[in-house]
């Protein structure tokens, strides 16, 4: 019933009060959509790069891999948000540090991802007007700081929660497959 109600409440954050998210279909728009799009698809084709760096930064602590890695992520896309967003923010741009988190979060712990959340909210508050200072000031920027981090903090909750639970899953179906075996050694 909580979780229920703490979606709910997420989602009432999530979504806008008002339509003025209308950017025009000029080739500023048709870019950031093409570049959006081929990183999306990347992410669906690069399962076994992402399986391969994972093997490779978890080798040692998964809790600081992921602090390595939100790190690493915070330091690409800052300049990339910083540059194309300076003069004029869009509605959502926060969702490529969202892809970050998400990510952060299942390839490794949630601490990385929190940690990576309070990266983009730091962002957030530099980017958006007044330009180049933590003073937000406006109360549409207040509403869509807040929004990204409930939102933020649904996404890491909800993926942290299907990654325990299919965990219990596989040590179930580890636990059965070791009774089966040792009831058939015993006949």
């Amino acid at each position: 019933m909580l979780y229920g109600i703490l979606g709910i409440f997420a989602l009432i954050l999530a979504v806008p009060k008002a339509g003025n998210a209308y950017t025009s279909p000029g080739p500023d728009g048709i870019t950031w959509q093409v570049v959006a799009a081929a990183l999306m698809g990347s992410l669906f084709y690069s399962r076994r790069l992402i399986s391969w760096i994972r093997s490779v930064l978890t080798s040692g602590n998964r809790c600081a891999a992921g602090f390595l890695f939100a790190s690493c992520y915070a330091l690409v896309v800052t300049p990339v948000v910083y540059t194309l967003f300076e003069t004029h923010p869009l509605p959502r741009f926060s969702d490529l540090f969202l892809v970050g988190i998400v990510l952060t979060a299942y390839l490794f712990t949630w601490h990385g991802a929190v940690y990576l959340l309070a990266i983009a909210t730091m962002v957030s508050a530099w980017v958006l007007p007044p330009d180049g200072s933590f003073a937000v000031g406006q109360p549409e920027d207040w509403y869509r700081i807040f929004s990204f981090t409930a939102l933020a903090i649904f996404l890491i909750v909800l993926v942290h929660r299907l990654k325990t639970r299919s965990g219990a899953a596989v040590a179930q179906r580890h636990s059965e497959v070791a009774a089966t075996t040792s009831m058939a050694a015993g006949d």
